[in-house]
């Protein structure tokens, strides 16, 4: 089923309900209050198929300044906005801010309805129409075709149909092959189905039995029923409004502003920084940390507005803005977002998200707002090379999802022949990042070396932490292989160093060296403590030293037990020699052989275990990859 979504909008009363109505033949106030009080409350849906084949569904979404919120809720995923102005009143304040919203929303392809021609006279309706012209000459709409339409009296209603067909045929979804995303805009319980949420599925598709996820919730989701215009579906497209039914999710855990998307494509922000354009006609000067509401998607959440190039932002102005949120903000690089203010309330200005991605480095603001023209101005190829710096090794398809680019795989070829990154497995590294670390590494090894000259280098753990290396295990072996293959650092058993470096003994210290080194080879499997070989805790000299060797000739079990290297790799051999004459590897015997205490046979058991050379099976042990 080929959709479009058609949004309407426009002041309270010109109309609009009646107006889909006419098309349709669907009323969308579907609230008591609404039809009451005859004015829109809520969003409504309806839908009607075009002579062109596409089934167009509408949004009527509300007029009152009170309910804008609601409107702003409903504006997601529109291919084309339907401007409603009544012939009798013309451009009113809701207006003008109903069409500033759509404009700063990217709304692209845009019809303006004159509404109620037949309740006024000719003349007056000319008038009315000039004025109109006028007013939209200064918009992003100078351009939009004006059809004059009665909804009571069917004047003008085929001639709507005919441009709007003409306008939907235009209309080409370019996000179907994207993960699946949908801004949640209702949550409601069917009887006998469970929850069931809806909005415009503005990336990707859902099919039935998918498993997705809610954010910023998380929590994992089933599909067990797709629904477009009432009519149950197999598969929901880009562009579609859908009604998903979930299980997995009950609806007191979500809400209107929550997402629905394809599991692992979406990460929530505190911080995303967005590109800014305050509104003419608002009165507000923008200070830092001012409190705003954000409308983006069908989410309303209070931010603090940071410019990044001034001290305050004035009418009109257009700069580049850090949001800070106190609730997690789920976006993705060029959403379109609007702003507007606490109290009085009115619409201050939007814009687009530039990175979604809430990363932190250490950039001066001209870095940081140099970084953000690239990503927000830059070609394809610039953009995902700027995004690549920000996520060392992180995974191909996620950096390229962050950057918002088509075509990666060729970009990320393009990348690399040129050797602006390099790929480790799936995972990306741009160049400039990794020297960043080489240097930084090389400054703590200079500073470590001088500190402790004797040692042979620094634990990989410590290092780790130094560098505030947050990466998992095997991308720090990346780094590693990578910073040694440079050939300006080496890597010994755990222990890094700068290449070339060694420890110099000097004659005292060589001296306290053999006496360690021949103490610990005369007590044999009777091991020594620390304790044994300092004899003096305050003596920092034998300290160095027997620090330098626990690098290079003792191991250190329970904290204090010296295990000499040489002693470990004789103890294993004598355990492959019972588990060959024995069968297995038992206590007693193991202690026997070394003639050593029952307490440090089984310490040493106990580590051939931890380093995965031996298992306990019972009361034996048995070789492991033997």
């Amino acid at each position: 089923m080929d959709s479009i979504v058609i949004g309407t909008a426009g002041h309270i009363d010109h109309g609009k309900t009646t107006l889909v109505k006419a098309l349709t033949g669907f009323d969308t106030d579907t609230l008591e209050e609404e039809k009451r009080r005859g004015i829109t409350i809520n969003l409504g849906f309806a839908y009607c198929k075009l002579a062109c084949g596409k089934t167009a569904g509408f949004v009527d979404v509300p007029g009152h300044e009170r309910f804008v919120k609601n409107m702003l809720a409903g504006a997601s995923g529109i291919d084309i906005a339907m401007i409603v102005i009544a012939a009798s009143e013309g451009v009113m304040p809701q207006t003008r801010e109903h069409i500033n919203i759509l404009g700063y929303l990217g709304i692209e392809k845009a019809i303006v309805v004159m509404t109620k021609v037949d309740t006024i006279d000719d003349e007056f309706r000319e008038l009315v129409l000039e004025d109109t012209k006028d007013y939209l000459a200064t918009t992003f709409l100078k351009d939009a075709p004006i059809v004059e339409t009665d909804a009571i009296t069917g004047r003008g209603i085929p001639e709507l149909l005919e441009v709007l067909d003409s306008m939907a045929q235009q209309v080409h979804k370019t996000t179907a092959a994207r993960p699946a995303r949908l801004p949640i805009d209702r949550v409601f319980t069917v009887k006998g189905f469970g929850t069931v949420v809806t909005g415009t599925l503005i990336e990707g598709s859902v099919r039935l039995n998918d498993e997705l996820e809610i954010y910023p919730q998380e929590i994992p989701v089933k599909v067990r029923g797709i629904q477009i215009h009432e009519e149950e579906v197999p598969v929901a497209g880009a562009g579609q409004r859908t009604a998903l039914n979930l299980s997995g999710v009950s609806v007191s855990q979500i809400h209107r502003g929550s997402v629905v998307a394809t599991r692992g494509s979406l990460h929530a922000t505190h911080s995303p920084e967005a590109f800014f354009s305050a509104a003419d006609d608002t009165e507000q000067v923008i200070k830092k940390m001012d409190k705003l509401k954000l409308y983006l998607g069908s989410a309303e959440v209070v931010v603090k507005v940071v410019p990044l190039d001034r001290k305050a932002i004035c009418p009109g102005e257009k700069c580049y803005v850090r949001l800070l949120a106190d609730v997690p903000v789920i976006a993705r690089k060029g959403d379109r977002f609007v702003l507007r203010s606490l109290t009085p309330v009115q619409t201050v200005g939007g814009g687009r998200i530039v990175d979604s991605t809430g990363n932190r480095f250490k950039y001066t603001t001209e870095q940081v707002l140099e970084i953000l023209k690239i990503k927000d101005k830059g070609t394809q190829e610039q953009i995902l090379e700027a995004f690549a710096k920000e996520h060392l090794f992180g995974e191909k398809d996620a950096v390229a999802m962050a950057a918002n680019v088509e075509d990666a795989e060729a970009l990320y070829t393009s990348l690399s022949e040129r050797g602006r990154v390099l790929l480790f497995q799936n995972r990306i590294a741009h160049i400039d990042t990794l020297r960043g670390l080489l240097e930084r590494t090389l400054r703590i090894l200079d500073s470590y070396h001088a500190e402790y000259p004797l040692r042979v280098g620094i634990p990989k753990a410590e290092l780790q932490g130094k560098l505030d290396f947050t990466g998992r295990t095997r991308e720090f072996e990346w780094l590693q292989e990578w910073m040694q293959n440079t050939h300006e650092i080496s890597q010994s058993g755990s222990v890094i160093y700068k290449a070339g470096f060694a420890p110099v003994f000097s004659a005292k210290l060589g001296k306290i060296k053999e006496e360690m080194l021949d103490s610990v080879q005369k007590s044999g499997y009777s091991l020594l403590t620390a304790g044994d070989l300092m004899i003096n805790e305050k003596d920092k000299d034998r300290r160095m030293v027997l620090e330098a060797l626990l690098q290079t000739e003792f191991i250190l079990l329970e904290g204090q037990i010296i295990l000499p290297k040489a002693l470990y790799e004789q103890a294993k051999e004598t355990a492959v020699r019972l588990a060959h004459t024995e069968g297995a590897i038992r206590l007693s015997d193991f202690r026997d052989s070394l003639e050593t205490s029952r307490k440090y046979a089984l310490l040493l058991l106990e580590k051939m275990d931890s380093d995965g050379f031996t298992s306990r099976q019972g009361e034996e042990r048995i070789l492991t990859g033997f």
